[in-house]
């Protein structure tokens, strides 16, 4: 592997002077020079620290980049060298930057995200006949059948654990806000076991844990647990698959929901809309909803559909998605009047980040919701106003990002929300502080 990778830079650093000197960058470009002779040198660790003086000079080229990473990924720093090649994403060194991250992913023993990076390598329009066959090369290699492994599950994990401040503790998903602010702590656990269950098919078997503490008013406290059973086909342009999930809520220590459904979800690995994509997800579910004593109100069923994409810009990283969920539950009638729990929703959302150095990010988001609840309310005055309610969620937030290791990173984010109701009682404001760890296992 090591070898193949090994003969594609040379082929490349022959045109690297020419792109160089344009940049107007000199104490740049001597030592990128110096680095490059450094490397041919054989002393990849000193060529290393000359590429990165280079770019603290204001050297910024393709080639600085693309040496770069080639001298980290010899010396082992796959994180610093997936940084570097990234850099070139969306330049005219795209195919070779998706060829190098599908080696990045080999090294990190990551067949399926390498064979992804590889087929858009080679279907790249601007790349070059040699870098095609290259990629195809690697493609069949990881085609070819492989000594039958022992039936051993394969196993990943995953852990979160924030805490942080929110100014306006909300309870129900569709109840107003408390106008009361408090600290929270949150865990996220879950975990998966996949078996092969053919050359390319996968049974899994996942679970996962959520849990929301507000020490201040725990009468808000929530708990959830899931679980699923799926199977999924790869295909040659991504993925296919189906699970059948159950879960199970708590609010304020009272049984809340109990869903059952069907999911299923298909994945592309290169896509193209207009412009290309990077990956694009389709997702739709169907569960069947039972509200717990207290909550009979929420029984019913509820349908979502969810399309995802994601573009790699050089140092950006661009997430996009609309979300489609509707509702149809039994709703609260009571003597004094009728409440419904059943919208219609339609969720936008962009989330852009931004690789400021190596395992940091920095970025921000924001989202739109409109939701309208099929049946009019009817509440007494003394309650609040009447009528259809119509609500539109405007959400926008900043994130930073820090990489503690290649598992390991720390995450802090600010979110203001502000909910805009046709009925009064339902206006609501809210901005969260949160600070997490989170990892894989």
């Amino acid at each position: 592997m090591l070898v193949r990778w090994r003969a594609l830079p040379l082929w490349f650093c022959l045109s690297i002077p020419q792109v160089l000197f344009g940049a107007g960058h000199e104490v740049g470009k001597d030592l990128f020079l110096e680095g490059i002779q450094q490397y041919q040198k054989g002393n990849p660790s000193a060529a290393r620290q000359l590429f990165e003086q280079a770019a603290a000079a204001g050297l910024s080229s393709p080639s600085l980049f693309y040496n770069l990473g080639v001298a980290c990924y010899q010396l082992g720093d796959l994180d610093a060298a997936d940084y570097a090649f990234r850099q070139l994403l969306s330049g005219p060194d795209d195919a070779l930057a998706r060829y190098n991250l599908g080696l990045i992913e080999l090294a990190r023993d990551n067949p399926e995200s390498a064979r992804r990076w590889f087929e858009q390598s080679a279907a790249a329009d601007n790349a070059p006949e040699k870098l095609r066959v290259l990629s195809q090369t690697q493609l069949t290699r990881l085609a070819e059948p492989q000594a039958a492994p022992a039936p051993t599950p394969d196993s990943r994990g995953y852990l979160a654990v924030s805490g942080g401040y929110d100014s306006n503790i909300a309870g129900l998903p569709d109840a107003s806000a408390s106008s009361e602010g408090g600290f929270f702590t949150e865990a996220l656990a879950a975990g998966s076991l996949a078996f092969q269950a053919g050359a390319d098919s996968l049974l899994t078997l996942d679970a996962a844990a959520f849990a929301r503490r507000h020490p201040s008013q725990d009468n808000y406290d929530s708990r959830v647990l899931q679980g699923r059973f799926g199977w999924s086909e790869k295909l040659d342009t991504g993925e296919l698959g189906a699970r059948f999930a159950l879960a199970q809520s708590w609010f304020d220590g009272e049984r809340f929901e109990r869903r059952v459904g069907l999911e299923g979800f298909r994945d592309w690995d290169f896509c193209s809309v207009a412009r290309t994509i990077d990956r694009c997800r389709l997702f739709v579910s169907a569960a069947q909803v039972t509200g717990g004593p207290d909550f009979e109100a929420y029984d019913g069923q509820v349908y979502r559909l969810h399309l995802d994409a994601l573009r790699y810009v050089q140092q950006w990283r661009i997430e996009g998605d609309y979300q489609l969920e509707i509702n149809r539950r039994r709703d609260m009638q009571t003597t004094n009047g009728f409440v419904s729990v059943s919208p219609t929703r339609h969720g936008l959302e962009m989330t852009v980040l931004y690789a400021v150095d190596r395992g940091v990010n920095i970025g921000g988001l924001g989202a739109f919701r409109h939701s309208r609840y099929v049946d009019p309310h009817r509440v007494p005055e003394s309650v609040g106003e009447s009528g259809t309610r119509r609500d539109n969620r405007f959400e926008a937030g900043v994130v930073l990002e820090r990489s503690l290791d290649a598992r390991w990173l720390v995450r802090a984010e600010w979110r203001i929300l502000e909910n805009q109701s046709s009925l009064a009682q339902y206006d609501y404001q809210r901005q969260t502080l949160m600070l997490s760890v989170e990892g894989s296992l």
